[in-house]
């Protein structure tokens, strides 16, 4: 080859080699352009490195659980707008801050029934603003309670799609992709599983695959009975676990939860370890959490969003799954803290927190509306003598008001249909509104009349003593007794009953009949002088008690009676005298006025 040639090769080499650096920097150039993944800047000494071969020791999955929620989207009680509780909002911000933080792989988030039912934002638009802060919420899962069947459960608590109904709230509109599982929630009629739930669903987080099982007790006694009628709840604890150990072995999850509406301990003493790894419980209204003795982990938390409870699935690189740090967050310690205030802004989650407004202001007016007042407090729990209190007095008091243009002539409750105190003040005097007429009696209960011989009347006072839930509380009447047992098993003997219109009941008498006015719940307890019966208005017919107090109140204001009278006579008296508990007293009336009771 001539050096020509040679040198000729050399230039060219030269110039290839050049284009080659000027590439490269183009190349360099362009990839620092490109966006990059990472929330800091990129600069040349954050590049990516070669991706490490050695997996982390271990994934962590954070789970957050709510129950018996009723409705309590937010608390109102206290009536004063600068002081409301916005507790979802900030549970669902804590919720957000996990599913934000870098220390969990993903959130599984669950709710373990009676999600809607107990305060006037949830109850006035049939649960829309419940599904809506779920919705919102992002829950992976929810079973049922007992109250959630009080509207029409497949339109409001359930759909054609086994998952939370759509809904409107002023201009907020959604339908939820929120699952609603129950295993064993069955038709009657066929046998059938209900088309409206799931037994089931696998919720992917983190790569791992978590199965969510629903459980419900049997809980159809605490239903109207023709809805009752309708359901058949397969609840044998026996029979779940062999579901639990179907549902596994079909689907091979890497994690088993069930989301119970029964007591957590109960349920998750009853499975095994080697096919659970945490039970979420709930119904009983009771904070609790631990590892059964079989080390299944269980959690439930207070009722209407008073906190929620948490724990942290731990995945080794094995597969192995632990459960740590089961606790319950009580978030009311320090109620100022959910009051809706500049400085509490970043307590909540803002579209819960929407939510909780537009809810507030669509029912705002109505809930402000006075009815009267009282002077003598209205308490659940205030004992006038024996069973009698002073809120089945009032409650059961104007139950008969308002029946009695039907016949009724006496008035039965359960202690528990009444739900809120009214305590007056030294020398005050207490206003009541019609949001206090739903905060005493949230779950919408109907008024039924009934006609009773005396024979029949005297089990049903009878029957109060040995639950509450047959009717311990009344008015319109009085009654002698013996107790030929104990407080704790008591062995009632009614000596004799008369009404304050003054007529007086053959106890054996089987043919004369008395109208009494009753709550629905006492009248579908199985077993009660009611069983069999028909009422003189059908369900669809009667009155609801938060509406009928509402009514009643209303008319004796436009009456010009503002004063709601306050009964505080006692109902029974014990003749034996045993029967009196310490510090109360046996005198067949009481202090106060008691015009609301002999004006009936």
């Amino acid at each position: 080859m001539s050096r020509s040639s040679r040198n000729l090769g050399a230039v060219v080499a030269f110039l290839i080699l050049g284009l080659v650096i000027v590439g490269c920097i183009y190349v360099i150039k362009v990839a620092y352009d490109e966006p990059v993944p990472t929330v800091q800047e990129t600069t040349a000494a954050t590049l990516p490195t070669e991706p490490s071969e050695t997996e982390p020791e271990e994934k962590r999955i954070a789970l957050f659980q709510t129950n018996d929620i009723h409705g309590f989207l937010m608390d109102t009680t206290c009536g004063d707008s600068t002081k409301f509780q916005y507790r979802l909002a900030y549970i669902a911000k804590d919720v957000k801050n996990a599913r934000e933080s870098d220390t969990y792989e993903d959130v599984l988030l669950v709710d373990s029934g009676d999600i809607y039912f107990g305060t006037p934002v949830s109850n006035l638009s049939q649960g829309a603003a419940m599904r809506a802060a779920m919705d919102v919420m992002g829950y992976d899962a929810v079973t049922l309670g007992g109250h959630d069947y009080v509207w029409d459960v497949s339109k409001s608590a359930a759909d054609d799609f086994c998952t939370l109904p759509a809904y409107t709230l002023g201009d907020i509109t959604g339908d939820p992709m929120v699952p609603v599982i129950c295993a064993d929630l069955c038709y009657a009629n066929n046998h059938n599983r209900t088309l409206f739930t799931k037994d089931y669903v696998i919720a992917e987080k983190g790569g791992y695959r978590v199965a969510l099982i629903g459980y419900i007790p049997d809980y159809l006694n605490e239903l109207p009975k023709d809805l009752a009628d309708y359901y058949e709840i397969h609840a044998d604890l026996t029979e779940f676990s062999a579901r639990v150990k179907a549902i596994n072995e079909a689907e091979k999850p890497d994690i088993t939860i069930v989301v119970a509406h029964e007591d957590a301990l109960t349920v998750a003493s009853a499975l095994s370890h080697d096919d659970v790894d945490l039970v979420c419980g709930g119904r009983t209204h009771e904070a609790q959490c631990g590892y059964t003795g079989d080390g299944i982990a269980y959690l439930q938390s207070d009722c209407n969003a008073q906190g929620y409870s948490r724990a942290v699935l731990v995945i080794d690189k094995d597969g192995n799954v632990t459960v740590e740090d089961p606790v319950n967050n009580s978030i009311i310690e320090y109620p100022e803290m959910l009051y809706d205030t500049l400085s509490n802004s970043s307590y909540f989650d803002s579209e819960v927190l929407d939510i909780s407004h537009k809810a507030w202001d669509s029912i705002s007016d109505q809930m402000k509306e006075a009815l009267g007042y009282i002077e003598t407090s209205v308490e659940k729990d205030g004992i006038i003598s024996g069973h009698t209190t002073s809120g089945g007095n009032f409650l059961t008091s104007l139950m008969l008001e308002y029946t009695k243009g039907d016949g009724a002539i006496a008035a039965f409750c359960s202690k528990d249909a009444v739900c809120a105190d009214f305590v007056v003040a030294e020398g005050g005097i207490f206003e009541l509104s019609v949001g206090d007429m739903y905060k005493l009696c949230p779950y919408d209960d109907v008024w039924l009349i009934y006609s009773l011989t005396g024979k029949e009347l005297a089990q049903l006072i009878a029957d109060g003593f040995k639950d509450p839930a047959f009717g311990d509380q009344m008015s319109g009447i009085r009654f002698e007794y013996n107790n030929n047992g104990t407080l704790e098993e008591p062995e009632i003997e009614i000596v004799s009953i008369k009404f304050t219109n003054g007529t007086k009941v053959d106890l054996d008498d089987t043919e004369t009949t008395y109208k009494i006015c009753v709550t629905g719940s006492c009248a579908s307890q199985p077993g009660s002088v009611f069983e069999g019966k028909t009422p003189l208005h059908s369900k669809d017919e009667a009155p609801v008690d938060n509406q009928a107090l509402i009514e009643v109140l209303r008319k004796r204001r436009d009456g010009g009676n503002i004063h709601i009278p306050a009964d505080t006579y006692s109902r029974g008296t014990c003749l034996n005298m045993d029967d009196i508990p310490e510090g109360e007293t046996n005198a067949d009336g009481g202090e106060g006025d008691t015009a609301g009771e002999e004006d009936n």
